[in-house]
């Protein structure tokens, strides 16, 4: 049996983050939301390891960047396979890589449109 893709949601809008993460259970990805960025950093290193992380590029006095570059700095077999990153707000670049990132998602964001340019980036194992 397939391993189901994991998405680890972090963005401080409560209600965003709990509908992304019922769009993605609902489509068979194992979902963990946080709202904080440290929250969020806690659980990678406590062993979490999700397929993807999709952040909000501002969260609260915490940057998506800073949580996608402390990110990188586990331990390869923590790190996900996929980082997205995704604002409501004016950016001076619309480039994922100038954030660390994958991938870029312009608020508000169509979870139909994340969903298959994220699957695009794992493996086809994970696909659901």
């Amino acid at each position: 049996m397939t391993k189901p893709p994991s998405i680890l949601i972090c963005d401080d809008e409560a209600d965003l983050a709990g509908e992304l993460g019922e769009f993605f259970s609902a489509c068979g990805w194992q979902t963990i939301v946080h709202t904080t960025a440290p929250d969020a950093l806690e659980a990678l290193h406590a062993g979490l390891a999700p397929t993807c992380l999709l952040t909000d590029l501002r969260i609260g006095h915490f940057s998506g960047a800073e949580l996608v570059a402390a990110t990188r700095r586990l331990p390869k077999a923590l790190q996900p396979q996929v980082y997205c990153i995704m604002t409501g707000h004016v950016v001076e670049s619309t480039e994922a890589k100038d954030f660390g990132a994958d991938l870029l998602f312009i608020k508000p964001l169509d979870p139909d449109l994340a969903l298959n340019d994220i699957q695009k980036l794992i493996p086809a194992a994970y696909s659901a």
